[in-house]
């Protein structure tokens, strides 16, 4: 019932949304001049709108047989509709609000509506075109973290998450995550989930993707653990991807590297569609002499466990990807981004962005990165 509930508001939400940006466009184009009769317009906006949605939601699974840059431009035409509809909203509001005062007649002068109208929708194609470029310029963001009162020996960790293989991230931008990987001189690299977007079928060339996998440069291996995308009816086919792109998947196990560290990797907590087996509680790490590294998708488990974790390595956040999106993931979790570490009893943590996008190919407010960890171990 509350689920019905909640999908009902949102539509009604979405379709608010989408009638108020449409209302504002076609009383811009008016005023710039533009002749439009209203139903074709709304006829136009509505078939543009609903097209692109309509293609963006069948990109997550559906197998019809549409070129493969119109898939992608959906992911594009979203994003830019998304600052699109948020500008040309937040002004319809300042206009209602300022005639509410009487501080601007109603209906507005044709001059004052022009200025405003065209400078939102200036801003809007601005924004998204900042977002786009950003999305794709990766960064390194660095920590230094001892572990179980590590002194000098160190070892090198390179982070990742949320590279969601599909339309958006295909072989060419796969080659400069891994450059941008290897650049860091990492000795472990750690995935921290959602490698797929879900839909397998999104691959442009799964061999290909495999074979820029292994160009990763690291002695001690390269491990991943699973996030919510990485599921689904092609599960079987992810994981037999993983293992040929010689990516070491943890299922809810532990491996030791270097006879100096423990890695541990968990299923995710709530993976979209089928996993495997359901996640399962780890064993053979509370008792380890070794520190322990903890891969888990999600930072909203990190309530379930103690200090016997020394240091937990999440993503699934994107730091909200697109503003305002960071305010509601800062509110939604305890650590959203970054470093954190509750109190001396509790692990700590390192929160990624991620590296890749879901949905819209933007990043406004937040980075793509890749995290380097100089980990100091016990010698």
């Amino acid at each position: 019932m509350l689920i019905g509930l909640f999908f009902v508001t949102v539509l009604l939400l979405l379709g608010a949304l989408i009638g108020v940006t449409g209302r504002q466009l076609y009383l811009w184009l008016k005023v710039v001049s533009v002749p439009i009769n209203p139903i074709l317009f709304t006829c136009i906006y509505v078939l543009i709108v609903f097209g692109f949605l309509a293609v963006f939601i069948c990109s997550h699974g559906a197998r019809l047989a549409l070129p493969r840059w119109l898939y992608a431009m959906s992911h594009y035409a979203v994003g830019i509709f998304f600052y699109l509809a948020l500008i040309m909203c937040a002004l319809a509001l300042v206009y209602g609000l300022l005639q509410l005062l009487h501080i601007v007649p109603c209906p507005l002068p044709a001059r004052l509506r022009l200025i405003c109208s065209s400078a939102a929708v200036a801003l809007a194609l601005l924004v998204s075109v900042y977002g786009i470029w950003h999305a794709a310029d990766i960064r390194v963001k660095e920590y230094d973290v001892a572990l179980d009162g590590g002194g000098a020996s160190a070892m090198k960790v390179a982070l990742i998450s949320d590279i969601h293989l599909g339309y958006i991230m295909d072989t060419g931008r796969l080659e400069k995550v891994v450059a941008a990987v290897n650049a860091t001189q990492p000795h472990l690299v750690c995935i921290a989930g959602d490698i797929f977007n879900s839909a397998y079928v999104s691959l442009d060339d799964p061999a290909a993707l495999q074979a820029v996998f292994r160009k990763l440069e690291a002695p001690f291996g390269v491990y991943a653990c699973l996030g919510n995308h990485d599921a689904g009816s092609a599960y079987a086919q992810m994981t037999e991807f993983l293992a040929a792109a010689n990516i070491r998947l943890l299922l809810d196990e532990a491996v030791v590297v270097d006879e100096r560290l423990l890695l541990a990797g968990r299923r995710d907590s709530t993976p979209i569609g089928a996993q495997g087996d359901k996640r399962t509680a780890l064993s053979g790490i509370y008792d380890s002499e070794l520190p322990v590294l903890l891969l888990d998708h999600q930072p909203g488990n990190i309530g379930e466990y103690d200090d016997s974790i020394d240091l937990i390595l999440c993503g699934h956040t994107h730091r909200g990807q697109v503003f305002p999106g960071s305010l509601i993931t800062d509110a939604l979790y305890e650590v959203d981004y970054g470093y954190y570490q509750k109190d001396a009893a509790s692990p700590q943590v390192i929160v990624t962005s991620g590296i890749g996008t879901w949905g819209p190919p933007l990043r406004v407010g937040s980075d793509a990165e890749v995290v380097l960890i100089e980990l100091s171990l016990p010698q």
